[in-house]
């Protein structure tokens, strides 16, 4: 039975945050737990992007701020980091304050930029991973994910943030392997969670994003912080908290296909608040459009009309080129007049336009295929 704590916390006044980390931490065991004296301890936000705080994509530096003291309480060595997609971490971490809180803490504030090989446990998809040197050679990782919504993988939050710990030119290529199928995706999600085996996760729920996450959502009051020593037990108790059936979370059928949860969640329990006070009822999920493979003979042609695809509007286009530059097979050219000239025949679906653009300018068409089968399951 794995423990999944729920904290009320309505803001992000200091006082409230550390008085909510510090409940959800103690409930998981207390930081001396996770932390001795003298130990190098990562903690890993998420920072996708230069955001406003305003926008809710990134954690709060409140938080991070909240458990790196704690961290420090315990006699531990706070270092903080990540690998965003485009923005560098220099400047998210100007915009967003964390900055400020790195200087407070006395951390290294860091951009994840050396990519080591790491064995992955018995079990796994993958034999073996590159992964970010501060990561593997941490004494502690504390995974600090935002609650967020994902247009592909439906929700972010504490597997998928480790996606972080991928360095940045090297994301492309898995997008390239594993981008467009979901559970292949979960799967590779799932080896580097088990990789780097965080010893704490602490979700960022005090405000989400909700709607066409991880970039382009609308801010949501949330309200709550939730812990566990197990990212995995923590999305899979959450998820149907949030109005997602287990089956249509791509990161729950990996994860019971694999043996690592029961279809029931039977192994999972919450502590702490009640759920029923802090959940948001009308959390507004995405709506999972295809990013599945069609057989080899609806290639080229056919699979350009038949699955679901990206599609711009040039009216909202800022002309920043971050789609352009994300693109891992380069399929997407921004020409002069802000308008994206998209090869359809060798996208793969992955979804990294959507997620780096600014503007929400970027949306996905349903192909014929998708429409069929919506139709059909409505029947059923």
């Amino acid at each position: 039975m794995t423990n999944v704590a729920l904290c009320a916390c309505p803001d992000y006044d200091e006082a409230n945050v550390a008085s909510a980390v510090e409940r959800a931490v103690t409930l998981c065991g207390g930081m001396d737990k996770f932390v001795r004296p003298g130990q190098r301890v990562l903690l890993k936000p998420n920072m996708l992007s230069a955001a406003p705080l305003e926008q809710r994509v990134t954690t709060d530096p409140s938080v991070v701020r909240a458990v790196g003291q704690l961290v420090l309480k315990a006699g531990g060595r706070v270092i903080i980091g990540d690998s965003p997609a485009i923005d560098k971490v220099s400047r998210i971490s100007r915009v967003t304050g964390m900055t400020e809180v790195a200087k407070e803490l006395g951390a290294d504030l860091i951009e994840f930029s050396r990519p080591t090989l790491a064995k992955t446990p018995r079990g796994s998809i993958y034999q073996a991973l590159e992964l970010e040197q501060t990561v593997l050679s941490a004494d502690v990782v504390i995974n600090l994910p935002k609650l967020k919504t994902h247009c592909m993988m439906l929700l972010t939050m504490g597997v998928k943030n480790l996606f972080g710990a991928v360095v940045g030119p090297r994301k492309s290529q898995w997008h390239m392997h594993a981008g467009d199928d979901r559970i292949m995706f979960a799967d590779l999600l799932l080896d580097i969670y088990r990789t780097i085996t965080p010893a704490l996760t602490i979700l960022d729920g005090v405000w989400s994003m909700q709607g066409r996450g991880p970039n382009n959502g609308t801010p949501c009051h949330s309200g709550f912080l939730a812990a566990s020593c197990d990212p995995l037990a923590m999305d899979l108790a959450l998820a149907p908290l949030l109005g997602a059936h287990r089956t249509s979370f791509p990161l729950y059928g990996a994860a019971v296909r694999r043996g690592f949860a029961k279809p029931d969640g039977a192994d999972l329990r919450l502590i702490g608040d009640d759920p029923n006070t802090l959940i948001p009822k009308d959390f507004q999920l995405p709506v999972l459009e295809s990013a599945m493979m069609v057989p080899g003979f609806l290639s080229g042609l056919m699979r350009k009309h038949l699955t679901s695809r990206p599609v711009q509007d040039p009216m909202l286009c800022q002309g920043c080129g971050k789609c352009q530059q994300v693109c891992p097979p380069g399929s997407l050219k921004l020409m002069q007049n802000r308008r994206a000239v998209i090869d359809h025949l060798t996208c793969i679906r992955c979804y990294c336009c959507q997620e780096v653009c600014p503007a929400d300018a970027i949306h996905f068409k349903t192909g014929a295929l998708v429409g069929i089968i919506e139709r059909l399951r409505s029947f059923f």
